[in-house]
């Protein structure tokens, strides 16, 4: 449950996590849309998430969750 008022917001902790996912997911949209080249640290948590991505891919067993899913509505 949220409330609001004019100086204030408040939502309960069982809502955070899921908001916050929300949130982050849409301003990494929005910053990956402005770049046109991506730098990576090659050995970073990044770089090995990234290439584990990319080798399900290739071997046709990359799934990809609903938003439902990933955000629980």
């Amino acid at each position: 449950m949220q409330t609001r008022t004019t100086d204030s917001f408040t939502i309960q902790k069982s809502e955070f996590s899921s908001l916050l996912r929300e949130v982050a997911c849409e301003e990494l949209i929005c910053f990956a849309a402005q770049e046109a080249e991506w730098n990576i640290e090659e050995g970073s948590i990044l770089w090995e998430d990234l290439t584990a991505l990319q080798a399900d891919h290739r071997a046709g067993t990359l799934k990809l969750l609903s938003h439902a899913e990933v955000f629980g509505k």
